[in-house]
């Protein structure tokens, strides 16, 4: 079926089969699932709501936003104390990570002048920025550092913003020593064999910085064009066939961000991208991580052989990842995903809040970039870290 994602009625019947599946999740004003079969989770409160801006039906969702507000906080700080318990904060990523998506949650809902987090978020500016960076290795590519190296940013900024602090000096230590420290792939690490998957995937968490920034990136384009050699034949990025929501997204926004000659450069990648993205949308409205990794079929398997060789424009340590990735994920024990934000593990090929909200905004990001004039508002947050878009900035 050939998908054209330049006809608005295909993205408005996205838009309305992804708005039902949000709904279908929620359990109250103020409390949602991240699939219709998993527990409230805080972290689904503000998946649903960065769904519900992006499609611009907030104010058309009769939610209560001042409990939202509360709810938010309270979620925040019974987390806290259970996170405290098995881990140092400073580096705590699922704490972090609620701590920064609240932030954005509640810019999105209009309740961050009302409720900055203050007496959350000081605690954790007394960081020195090399100090940090270095102790998480994210000038090294280190696994996991980028997403660290992005809440310290996001909080820096945040409190310029919304606390009266001057961090300005900070800010700018955190973007020099990022900029001084990349690779010849654009990103953090070691490249001496080649570009890999972890690459990008890691390291396009400054790039979400640089953009907010405004941060003028000399590497940028040399960014997009390793990230493209990645992609399979169906516009996905991920070491697995079948995409992922984070692995798509990080690579369309690297895409995105380099520039108008880049994306036209790479419109035909971001095309088959946004075909399949369309095309993978589940019977419930939602998206699913992957729809090629279970059940253990024939047909599933012979896709995870040729995802292996297919790529020939991509080095061999990605094709390493492949096929590492292949054999791990036939292990009993991957055949659910398990994550801190619930719970419940769900399956591979189940709808989710956070595959969905990344599906989507993938989806935006694509159409902002090839059309000229694009059919719909989308609802992006105008603050730090993930949901952000360059548009804004024009905007305002």
């Amino acid at each position: 079926m050939s998908v054209n994602v330049y006809d608005s009625r295909h993205i408005a019947l996205v838009r309305n089969r992804y708005y039902k599946f949000i709904l279908s999740n929620r359990v109250s004003d103020y409390e949602f699932r991240l699939t219709p079969e998993s527990d409230v989770t805080p972290f689904a409160l503000c998946f649903a709501l960065f769904g519900l801006h992006l499609l611009g039906m907030l104010s058309h969702t009769e939610l209560d936003v001042d409990k939202c507000s509360d709810k938010l906080r309270c979620n925040l700080l019974s987390y806290r104390n259970e996170r405290v318990l098995v881990s140092d904060l400073r580096y705590d990523k699922p704490f972090l990570q609620l701590l920064t998506f609240s932030l954005s949650a509640l810019k999105v809902i209009n309740r961050i002048k009302q409720d900055p987090l203050e007496d959350v978020v000081k605690p954790f500016l007394k960081n020195d920025v090399k100090t940090y960076l270095d102790h998480i290795g994210s000038l090294r590519g280190g696994p996991q550092s980028g997403n660290l190296a992005m809440f310290l940013a996001i909080l820096l900024i945040h409190a310029r913003d919304y606390l009266d602090i001057d961090t300005s000096s900070q800010i700018s230590h955190w973007v020099d020593l990022h900029l001084n420290a990349m690779n010849r792939f654009g990103f953090w690490g070691d490249d001496r064999r080649g570009m890999t998957y972890l690459h990008f995937q890691n390291g396009y968490h400054q790039y979400e910085i640089f953009e907010y920034l405004n941060v003028q990136n000399s590497c940028a384009n040399v960014a997009a064009e390793n990230v493209v050699r990645l992609a399979d034949q169906k516009g996905h990025f991920a070491p697995y066939p079948g995409g992922n929501g984070c692995y798509d997204y990080d690579a369309v926004f690297i895409l995105t961000s380099a520039g108008e000659s880049t994306v036209n450069w790479y419109r035909h990648v971001m095309q088959r991208t946004a075909e399949s993205i369309v095309r993978d949308q589940n019977p419930d409205g939602g998206f699913s991580a992957s729809n090629c990794i279970r059940p253990r079929t024939l047909n599933n398997f012979k896709n995870s052989l040729f995802h292996i060789v297919q790529n020939n424009k991509s080095s061999l340590s990605a094709a390493k990842e492949r096929l590492i990735y292949a054999l791990m994920l036939q292990m009993s024990k991957n055949s659910r995903i398990h994550t801190h934000w619930s719970r419940y593990s769900r399956r591979w090929s189940e709808s989710n809040l956070w595959d969905s909200w990344f599906r989507m905004l993938t989806l935006a990001r694509i159409q902002l970039a090839l059309e000229r004039t694009c059919s719909y508002d989308w609802g992006f947050i105008d603050f730090p870290g993930i949901g952000f878009h360059h548009n804004l900035r024009k905007a305002s």
